[in-house]
C-alpha cells in the first residue's frame, strides 16, 4: 500500500469530505477499526495471552504496582470503606478496564467514538479529556455529547494530568492515546510532554490512535517525549513518520485502518512510498509443492570470500541454504576450502584460483562460463577483498551474465573502484549497498547518502535499472518505476558486520527460487529483519550473533507457513500439487 505524510493524508481526508463523505462518518469508520483492535487486545488480556512488552530504544516497561491512593478506582473522594486506601475494599478497577486520553482536535474525536464502541460491548471505560468540551472540534465535540450514561468523564486542569492519569490507569488493561495524532507541532508544550511522561512511566499497555503523540507523522522526528505505544492503528494509509527513525521505534506494531478513501486518490496524493502488511509477505513466498525434488527449489551459486574475509563467504552461504534453495555451490578462494567444506557440509564448494593476496584470481572466460553453467541465480561479492585482478573479473563476471543476480559488498566495490557503473537494466538484479558503498557508486558522501536514504536509493534503481536494497535503518527497496518500498522489519539486532552477508545470500536463493528481483528483495529484507529481531529476543541485540540471525530464519518461515495454511488461497499457492511428467 501507499505511504503518505501527516499532510499528504490531511490532503487524501479534505477531498473526501469534498467529495460527499461527510467528516464524522470519517470520524466514525475510524474509531471502529480502533475500537476493534483494542476489544481484541481485552480479549487476549483475559485469556492471559497477550505480550505487551514493546521493545526500544525509550523502555517503558517499568514495574505495575503504583500506590497513589486511589488504585480501586473508587474516585479520589474514595468509596468509604476504610480498607479504601489500601486497595482492599474490594472495589478494584475491572482488569479489561480502558481509559481513554481525548485532545481536543480530531485524534481526540476518534478517540472518543472508541470510547462509545467500546462502552456499547460492555467494557468499564473512563475518558480523560485534556480540554473543556467548548474548546474541542466540532466532530469531536458531537462525539463527546453521544457517549452513553455509563462513561465516566474527566477533565483536570493541566497542572494535574499527570496525577489524574496515575489515578485513573492504574488497573486499567489499556491505555488508548488520542492526545495528538497528526496534529503535533514539536517541540510540545511542557505540560503535554509531562503527561506524555507519565504516560510511559506509569507502562499501561498503550493504543495509539493513527500516531503516537509527540511523533511527527512527516518525517518521524519526536518531541523529546513522546508516547511509546505497544499498537498504532494508523488511519487510511501508514504515514511516514513511523516507518522511519525515530518514529518507529515509539509505533510498536502497526496496523492500517482501511476506512474507505479511494484507492485513485490516495495513489495521486500520496508519496512515492510503499509499505507491506504481513499478508502481502505471506503471498510472495515461493510455492513448495511437497513433493518436489532438490532440482526443483533453485540452484543458487555465491561467489565471495578472500583470505581476509573467509567469515563473509560462510555467513552468505548460510543466508543462501536458510532461504529454501534446493543446492547451492560456495565459489572460493582455494585458501578456503578446508575451514569452508568443516564449517558447511550443506554445499557445494569450488575452490578457485587466488591472487598472492589471498582473492580470487581472474578467470579464463571459458572457466568463467563454466563456474555459472547450470545454475538459476548468482551472488557476488561478500568479502571479496580489494585486488584490481579480482575487481576486472568480477565486473566482467556481473556484465556478462544474463542470470538472476544479487551483487553485494565487494562485488559493488569493484565497479566504485574501476569507475564502471553497474548498469544491469532488462535484469532480475539486486544490489545491496549500505549508505557507504552506496555513496562511493554515485560519487557522494556517505553523510549525504545517509541524510536522503529514500530520494538516492530510488535515484540509484532508475539510473542502473535494477532493485537496489540500500541497507539501514529500516532497509528500504527501490524498484525502477515502482518507487520505493520500506522494510517493515529489523532493528538494531542486524547493525554487526556479516548480517548483509547473510541478507545477500537469502535474497539469492529466493531468486533461485523462480522470484524476481522485486519480490525477492521484498521478502528477503522482511525474513532477514524478522529473524534478527527473533535471534534478538534470546540473546539482546548487544550479544547476538549473524550466525545466529541466519540461524532465526527457519522458525520465521514456519511462523509465515503456519499463518498462510489458514487460507485457502495462499495455500493453493504456496503447496500446488505437481501433475505427474511435471519434473523440472
Amino acid at each position: 500500500m501507499r505511504v503518505c505524510t501527516a499532510q499528504q493524508m490531511a490532503a487524501i481526508d479534505r477531498a473526501t469530505i469534498e467529495g460527499g463523505v461527510p467528516s464524522l462518518d470519517l470520524m466514525e469508520r475510524a474509531g471502529r477499526v480502533v475500537a476493534d483492535h483494542a476489544l481484541e487486545f481485552l480479549a487476549e488480556h483475559a485469556a492471559g495471552g497477550h505480550d505487551h512488552g514493546h521493545e526500544h530504544g525509550h523502555e517503558h516497561g517499568h514495574d505495575h504496582d503504583h500506590d497513589h491512593g486511589h488504585a480501586c478506582g473508587c474516585g479520589p473522594e474514595g468509596c468509604g470503606d476504610p480498607d479504601c486506601a489500601d486497595g482492599a475494599c474490594g472495589h478494584d478497577e475491572p482488569a479489561d478496564a480502558v481509559l481513554v486520553v481525548c485532545g481536543r482536535g480530531n485524534n481526540g474525536g476518534d478517540g472518543l467514538v472508541v470510547a462509545r464502541l467500546l462502552a456499547e460491548e460492555g467494557a468499564p471505560v473512563v475518558v480523560m479529556l485534556l480540554a473543556a468540551p467548548k474548546e474541542l472540534s466540532p466532530d469531536a465535540r458531537a462525539n463527546l455529547e453521544r457517549l452513553p450514561e455509563g462513561v465516566e468523564v474527566v477533565a483536570p486542569r493541566s497542572a494535574d494530568w499527570p496525577e489524574a492519569y496515575r489515578e485513573l490507569s492504574a488497573g486499567c488493561a489499556i491505555v488508548v492515546d488520542a492526545v495528538l495524532g497528526t496534529g503535533v507541532r514539536l517541540p510540545l508544550p511542557s505540560d503535554l510532554a509531562e503527561l506524555l511522561r507519565t504516560m510511559n512511566d506509569c507502562a499501561v499497555p498503550t493504543l495509539a490512535v493513527d500516531v503516537p503523540s509527540g511523533v511527527c507523522g512527516d518525517d518521524g522526528q519526536v518531541d523529546p517525549v513522546a508516547v511509546a505505544a505497544d499498537l498504532t492503528v494508523t488511519i487510511g494509509l501508514p504515514k511516514l513518520g513511523l516507518l522511519v527513525p525515530p518514529g518507529r521505534d515509539y509505533a510498536g506494531q502497526v496496523e492500517v485502518a482501511d476506512i474507505g478513501f479511494d484507492p485513485g486518490l490516495c495513489d495521486h496524493l500520496a508519496g512515492p512510498w510503499h509499505w507491506l502488511e504481513r499478508g502481502s509477505y505471506l503471498g510472495l513466498m515461493p510455492p513448495r509443492p511437497t513433493s518436489v525434488h532438490k532440482g526443483q527449489c533453485g540452484r543458487l551459486l555465491v561467489v565471495a570470500g578472500s583470505r581476509a574475509y573467509g567469515g563473509a563467504a560462510h555467513l552468505a552461504a548460510l543466508g543462501g541454504l536458510r532461504s529454501g534453495v534446493g543446492l547451492l555451490t560456495l565459489a572460493a578462494p582455494a585458501g578456503l576450502e578446508i575451514p569452508l567444506r568443516v564449517a558447511l557440509p550443506e554445499v557445494l564448494l569450488r575452490a578457485l584460483p587466488e591472487t598472492a593476496g589471498g582473492t580470487i584470481a581472474a578467470l579464463e572466460p571459458t572457466a568463467t562460463a563454466g563456474l555459472v553453467a547450470g545454475v538459476d541465480a548468482l551472488v557476488v561479492g561478500p568479502g571479496l577483498g580489494d585486488d584490481a585482478a579480482t575487481d576486472a573479473w568480477v565486473c566482467a563476471l556481473v556484465a556478462g551474465t544474463s542470470l538472476p543476480i544479487v551483487v553485494d559488498a565487494d562485488g559493488l566495490n569493484a565497479f566504485a573502484r574501476s569507475g564502471r557503473a553497474p548498469a544491469l537494466a532488462g535484469r532480475q538484479a539486486v544490489l545491496t549497498p549500505h549508505p557507504g558503498e552506496l555513496a562511493r557508486l554515485l560519487g557522494l558522501p556517505t553523510a549525504e547518502v545517509a541524510a536522503r536514504r529514500l530520494e538516492l536509493a530510488a535515484e540509484a534503481a532508475s539510473r542502473w535499472g535494477c532493485v537496489v536494497v540500500l541497507k539501514g535503518s529500516p532497509a528500504v527497496i527501490a524498484v525502477p518505476g515502482e518507487g520505493v518500498y520500506i522494510n517493515a522489519s529489523g532493528d538494531d539486532a542486524l547493525a554487526r558486520g556479516g548480517s548483509g552477508d547473510v541478507l545477500a545470500g537469502l535474497v539469492g536463493g529466493l531468486l533461485a527460487q523462480g522470484l524476481t528481483a522485486r519480490d525477492a528483495a521484498l521478502l528477503g529484507c522482511y525474513v532477514h529483519g524478522l529473524a534478527g529481531t527473533a535471534a534478538a529476543r534470546e540473546m539482546s541485540s548487544r550479544g547476538v550473533l549473524v550466525r545466529e540471525v541466519a540461524a532465526a530464519i527457519g522458525p520465521q518461515w514456519l511462523a509465515m507457513e503456519r499463518e498462510a495454511s489458514s487460507d485457502a488461497a495462499l495455500r493453493e499457492h504456496l503447496w500446488p500439487s505437481i501433475p505427474p511428467g511435471a519434473a523440472k
